[in-house]
């Protein structure tokens, strides 16, 4: 029953931005210059109402606290330029980062498959709020054909170039799947890690790349859950009530990025840069595991 709840409120608050998020999306697209930026930034705040009810609703039902830890945290900017790295075990790991950091930096945006942009009303609200669509090759279809990897890398420059000059956050789960017990098990000899996967740099690379004369700083989130493979159903349930988002915000200075954006895909520094990330939360990871 509680299940049933909350699915039903989540359901209502994603509904009730049709009446405000159409009429705006269709301002957007007829209007130019301080009009069209005037109807940005109302949408913007559609999306970031829309995500703070999302969080009230599972604070009404379930009391459900995120424990914020982290002195950087204060010094993030609603105006700011950021990129956003995390562990990824869950579908409720959007859904957290984006209560966590929601009116503290820019709205978060994160790479969408181009199909997606037809699911009804997520799909016309990403859209509306600019998130980034990119068109992927398939594993068969790059075997085929190797050269279709270059033509997604330039999509997802062609992406990025909407960023320059306005404030963003974008979102990167460098991990590309999430931590399941069977994908855990599949790729036992080939993870370092004891609480993740091995993330993968390219395309974090590419992007900071693209953006690298506009970014203020990364992002980097360790989200600690209180139990062993949680779901986004657990979350709805109630069943996931507290747990811990480590933040730490690493100066744009302090990342290798890559100046070639022919080096980027394969930047042997921002793997190592990411590599020695992961390994200290990995041991940040197991310090809460023990400490409990």
């Amino acid at each position: 029953m509680g299940l049933i709840i909350a699915y039903f409120f989540f359901l209502l608050n994603l509904i009730s931005i049709i009446p405000t998020m159409y009429p705006l999306y269709i301002w957007k697209l007829v209007t130019t210059g301080s009009l069209r930026r005037l109807g940005d930034k109302l949408l913007l705040k559609v999306g970031e109402m829309w995500i703070e009810n999302n969080y009230r609703i599972s604070r009404m039902l379930y009391g459900v606290q995120f424990e914020v830890v982290g002195d950087s945290f204060k010094d993030l900017k609603a105006d700011g330029h950021y990129m956003i790295i995390c562990n990824h075990q869950s579908w409720s790991d959007i859904y957290i980062i984006q209560s966590v950091l929601n009116r503290k930096i820019p709205l978060i945006r994160f790479f969408i498959k181009d199909s997606l942009k037809y699911v009804p009303i997520l799909g016309h609200a990403w859209l509306a709020l600019d998130f980034p669509f990119v068109k992927r090759s398939s594993r068969e279809q790059l075997k085929k054909n190797p050269e279709l990897a270059n033509q997604d890398l330039e999509n997802v420059k062609k992406v990025c170039e909407k960023f320059a000059g306005m404030p963003f956050s974008i979102l990167n789960f460098l991990e590309g799947h999430r931590r399941t017990p069977e994908r855990v098990q599949k790729l036992l000899k080939k993870n370092p890690y004891q609480h993740l996967l091995r993330p993968h740099s390219g395309g974090i690379s590419v992007v900071s790349t693209a953006l690298k004369n506009s970014i203020d700083a990364f992002i980097d989130l360790t989200i600690v859950y209180p139990t062993e493979n949680p779901s986004f159903l657990d979350l709805m349930r109630g069943k996931i009530r507290k747990l811990k988002v480590f933040v730490d915000v690493v100066p744009v200075s302090q990342v290798p990025i890559e100046e070639n954006e022919q080096f980027a895909p394969m930047s042997k520094k921002m793997k190592r840069w990411v590599d020695e990330r992961w390994a200290l939360k990995d041991g940040l990871i197991e310090k809460e595991k023990h400490s409990k």
